[in-house]
């Protein structure tokens, strides 16, 4: 990732660690930006940190945004898959139906190539579609952007922001990525937690492909890694829990036993939990403060931080550069 010369005036802090926070400040430092990341959490205890992480827009709108968003992700992450060290690889993924298969509006976002094919429905389904996609090995993947942002020269700043004007005394330009910390740091009353468990198995032999259910009342999806696979999940409506429950993990594994019987042997080396940010339409836009200064608000990704991360920070550029 290239870094171009700074200039005065130019320096920005993004405000939030997770992949939608550190998407946007490695792009504003390739635009040229002084950066820094001020985070309240650690980035390997934020939101992204707990989740599955499969490319696939999921609880975030509107949709042609999304569509041009998950379009631009997947074209980097398909990059970061030709990587060694990235955590992100190119996974076939069957997403199965209880009636017959939707018009898939995201397939738009894929290319030719790798768009969804029908193929057999195993039992129990009624359709079924195949489609290639990136799949992001979640603690390698944030140690890699956490280097990737050592090397570019922006500093990850553990700090407590109150409020977004205290940012806006320090910087020219301020990026809100807080994810569900926003609420409180804008009054943001539309943004709510929607609660998401999964579980780290070993112990089995996982399946080769990806295997996603969102027909059942909550989503279900086997995510295959080296040496095991992620689970999940759930997608609990206003649930600030952060703690694993163990009746979720139960119900999650129950659930898919059928469709994979070797999970029944299952063993769980950790759960993750975390809160996704959701409103009814992803918050991307640009404010001018007082003394000339920016504030560009890049929240409310849903269960779609992985799909749209790169695309928004793209977006978040423009925005900066008025």
């Amino acid at each position: 990732m290239g870094v171009h010369d700074t200039k005065r005036g130019r320096d920005a802090v993004v405000v939030g660690c997770g992949v939608i926070g550190m998407a946007t400040a490695l792009r504003l430092r390739e635009a040229g930006w002084n950066v820094e990341v001020w985070t309240r959490e650690d980035p390997r205890a934020t939101t992204s940190a707990a989740a599955g992480a499969i490319w696939y827009p999921y609880l975030a709108e509107p949709r042609d945004a999304v569509l041009r968003w998950s379009a631009v992700t997947y074209s980097v992450l398909a990059e970061f898959a030709e990587r060694e060290d990235a955590g992100v690889s190119m996974k076939e993924v069957v997403e199965v139906f209880a009636h017959e298969a939707p018009e898939l509006w995201w397939a738009e976002a894929l290319p030719d190539a790798d768009r969804p094919v029908a193929c057999a429905a195993p039992e129990g389904f009624a359709a079924a579609v195949r489609a290639r996609v990136p799949v992001v090995d979640v603690p390698r993947h944030i140690d890699w952007l956490l280097r990737a942002l050592q090397r570019a020269a922006v500093p990850v700043v553990r700090r407590e922001v109150a409020a977004l004007e205290d940012a806006l005394e320090a910087r020219h330009l301020v990026v809100n990525c807080a994810g569900l910390g926003a609420r409180e740091l804008c009054g943001d009353r539309e943004l709510r937690p929607v609660r998401g468990q999964v579980l780290c198995v070993s112990g089995v032999q996982s399946a080769a492909d990806a295997w996603i259910d969102d027909t059942a009342a909550q989503p279900r999806y086997v995510i295959p890694h080296a040496g095991g696979a992620v689970v999940g999940g759930t997608a609990q409506d206003d649930d600030e829990r952060r703690e694993p429950d163990e009746r979720d993990s139960a119900e999650i594994l129950a659930g898919l036993c059928s469709a994979f019987p070797q999970l029944a042997g299952a063993q769980v080396e950790g759960v993750r939990v975390g809160l996704r940010p959701y409103r009814s339409t992803v918050r991307l836009e640009r404010a001018l403060c007082p003394g000339g200064r920016v504030l560009v608000h890049n929240y409310g990704h849903g269960g779609s931080g992985y799909t749209v991360a790169w695309g928004c920070a793209e977006d978040v550029v423009s925005l900066a550069r008025g």
